[in-house]
C-alpha cells in the first residue's frame, strides 16, 4: 500500500469564521473612517483606488440624515475589501512620519503663519506641499478672516492660525 503524505488543510486554504469575517469588516471600516479625514490629495498618495478616494468625498458631503454617513462608511469598507490594508496603514504611517517633525520650532510655526497671512494662497500651497494632512479649508478661512478683520481684533486670528498649525503639526 502506498502512503498519502499528510497535508494540513489550514495551510492551504485558511477557513475564516463568521466573527474573524466580521471582525475584519469592522476594521475595514474603522480604517475608512479614519481615512474620510485625510484630505483627497493626501488619499492620492496612498496605495487605494480612485473609486474609494471618490466614496471618501461622497461620505464628507452627505449629511448624517437617515443614517446616510453609516451606509456610505459601510460601502468604503466593502471598497476597502479589495485593498490591503496593512499596507495603506503602513504607508499612512511612513508619510506622517516623513512630514511632520514631532518638535516644531516655535519660529519655524511663527514664519509659516506670517506668510499665510500676508502672502495668502501661495504660502497655502507651499504649506500643503508639505505637510498634505492640513485641511487648505482651515488655512484659507483663518487668512481671510484676518484679512477682514480690524486691526485691534487681527491678533486672536494669528493666535487661531498658530494654535491650529501646532496642532496639526505636533500629533
Amino acid at each position: 500500500m502506498e502512503s498519502k503524505p499528510e497535508t494540513d488543510l489550514n495551510t492551504e486554504t485558511e477557513i475564516l469564521s463568521k466573527t474573524q469575517l466580521k471582525q475584519e469588516a469592522i476594521e475595514l471600516q474603522k480604517l475608512g473612517q479614519k481615512l474620510t479625514t485625510y484630505s483627497p490629495a493626501f488619499l492620492r498618495k496612498l496605495p487605494v483606488a480612485e473609486v474609494l478616494i471618490t466614496a471618501i468625498a461622497e461620505f464628507n458631503r452627505l449629511p448624517n440624515s437617515h443614517g446616510a454617513r453609516r451606509r456610505q462608511l459601510q460601502f468604503i469598507g466593502k471598497l476597502m475589501r479589495d485593498c490591503d490594508y496593512e499596507l495603506i496603514n503602513k504607508t499612512i504611517t511612513q508619510i506622517e512620519n516623513g512630514t511632520q517633525i514631532k518638535d516644531k520650532p516655535q519660529s519655524e510655526l511663527i514664519s509659516w503663519c506670517e506668510r499665510i497671512l500676508e502672502s495668502g494662497d501661495s504660502e497655502i500651497n507651499a504649506l500643503l506641499a508639505l505637510h498634505p494632512q492640513l485641511e487648505r479649508q482651515t488655512l484659507r478661512q483663518l487668512q481671510r478672516e484676518y484679512s477682514r478683520a480690524k486691526e485691534s481684533s487681527r491678533e486672536k486670528f494669528r493666535n487661531k492660525l498658530r494654535n491650529y498649525l501646532q496642532e496639526q503639526l505636533k500629533n
